[in-house]
């Protein structure tokens, strides 16, 4: 039996988050990468800790006493920490995970000093409470197992089975509706379609991108650090089409009820924004989400998994940009490949939602253009950071413009052992007049640099290198992108 704090040492660094090939199943031991990050956004962090205060302070008022707080999928501990500070008077957390439950413990028993009420961590393996548990009852319910999806960590699934359980129900007098006090209150799940540019996302990275994405034949790609590995928020695009909502989660009434739109196939709407053609944008399909936490209209609490969601954290916090990335790295949204807007003899393609019900499946079954999406390639593409670094090839392309004193070094042969620029230098020193050969040991960098050889193929590419004799020092002469605003 180790102590806490060893158990926690010995621990294994479970990289990756939830495994989406299959319905959600919950880790039994290790610190998972994403919760790093995860602990990192502050806007989540902020707004839990306003809506849990305000749930507690409902309930007293309401109820005129302090709550009885369950914590389900209790991590770290910090929204049972956020319980005691608002004054429960008790908080008790359960988690299948006992690497967690070990790290709770520690945390939550640094709070001791400071008084309130008291606390207890539980672990369930595979989900199940120990038989002692059975019995116990709550006043309130409180939880942050959501993800890429709302629907990621089969949130309507557990909180369902432990409120059953344990969670006590309040009916009001004046309607007869069964309330009950839990944190978050509704979850909403869209689809969007968007138009990035492809002068923005440059060659590189938008040809990259698109081989990614086709490669994937027809299962979504998280975009957080488990998959493409690429804050998408950081490109200017536009939304195309309408955002729909299709599946929504209601837990402010026993029992929780979840509903479904959109079942039926409707035309995909997509345009080139005004001043542009088609062929100038790479079309993504996104799943976002929001979330309200506590609380209705004005003065409710929310949080938004959504790209412009991700922009508005930089007018909340002088470094909007660090919880961006923060965000991005954690959950991230689920991309899908769109077809190209062409004119077509059949009309627009189609895009239809199959009906979702969180009880029994974690992920949505999406069917665009006739390609099916509903598993995950939850692999990392360490291609998609690559291409993005625009930095790096321009400081080679700089040297190599060097070495070979501008024109001189036409006709030269050029080796290029594992690209991390995924063809960046190898395109541009091609345009100069360099044979270029590319050696890569792994499949998805070499496969990469095809994509981007073969877009610049059709493409016309600056030919002559800056002479040696005329290169302003510091001059990224051969930047083949923009990157990201």
């Amino acid at each position: 039996q180790l102590s806490p704090a060893r158990a926690l040492l010995s621990a294994p660094f479970w990289l990756g988050g939830p495994t989406m090939a299959s319905d959600y199943t919950p880790a039994a031991e290790g610190i998972p990468q994403y919760f790093l990050p995860m602990l990192d956004d502050r806007d989540r962090n902020l707004k839990y800790h306003a809506a849990i205060t305000a749930a507690i302070r409902q309930f007293k008022a309401e109820q005129r006493r302090p709550p009885r707080v369950l914590d389900v999928g209790v991590g770290t501990g910090m929204l049972s920490a956020i319980c005691l500070e608002a004054g429960c008077a008790s908080v008790t957390g359960l988690d299948t995970n006992e690497t967690m439950c070990h790290l709770a413990d520690l945390h939550l028993g640094k709070l001791r000093s400071r008084g309130g009420g008291s606390f207890q961590v539980v672990h369930c393996p595979g989900g199940k409470a120990p038989a002692w548990f059975a019995g116990r009852r709550f006043d309130m319910l409180v939880s942050e197992i959501l993800g890429t999806l709302t629907t990621s960590e089969s949130m309507l699934k557990y909180l369902t089975k432990y409120a059953r359980a344990h969670l006590d129900v309040f009916v009001d007098e004046a309607t007869g509706e069964r309330r009950v006090y839990a944190v978050p209150q509704r979850t909403a799940q869209h689809y969007a379609s968007y138009a990035f540019p492809r002068a923005d996302l440059g060659p590189t990275l938008s040809a990259v991108l698109e081989a990614t994405l086709e490669a994937a034949a027809g299962r979504f790609l998280p975009t957080n650090d488990g998959g493409l590995g690429l804050g998408l928020h950081l490109y200017p695009r536009e939304r195309v089409g309408p955002r729909r909502t299709f599946y929504e989660e209601d837990y402010t009434r026993w029992p929780f009820s979840h509903s479904h739109a959109h079942s039926k196939p409707e035309p995909l709407q997509l345009h080139a924004p005004p001043g542009g053609r088609t062929s100038d944008f790479l079309y993504l399909g996104l799943l976002e989400w929001d979330v309200t936490l506590w609380g209705r209209g004005d003065g409710a609490v929310g949080l938004s998994n959504s790209l412009d969601g991700y922009e508005a954290f930089g007018a909340s916090f002088p470094d909007g940009g660090r919880n961006g990335f923060a965000r991005a790295a954690a959950w991230g949204f689920f991309a899908m490949r769109l077809p190209q807007p062409v004119p077509r003899a059949t009309g627009a393609p189609k895009l239809q939602i199959a009906r979702l019900n969180g009880q029994t499946s974690a992920k949505p079954k999406i069917t665009v253009d006739g390609v099916e999406y509903h598993e995950v390639l939850d692999d990392p593409q360490p291609q998609l950071a690559m291409a993005a670094d625009t930095a790096l090839p321009a400081a080679y392309l700089r040297a190599l413009a060097a070495a070979a004193d501008g024109e001189r070094g036409r006709g030269r042969r050029l080796l290029i052992v594992n690209d991390i620029s995924c063809g960046a230098i190898a395109v541009q020193a091609a345009a100069w007049g360099w044979q270029v050969t590319v050696v890569s040991e792994e499949r998805t960098v070499a496969d990469a640099v095809a994509a981007a050889r073969a877009a610049a193929a059709a493409d016309a590419v600056p030919a002559t290198p800056p002479a040696k004799k005329k290169q302003k020092a510091g001059a990224a002469a051969a930047s083949p992108a923009t990157g990201p605003r």
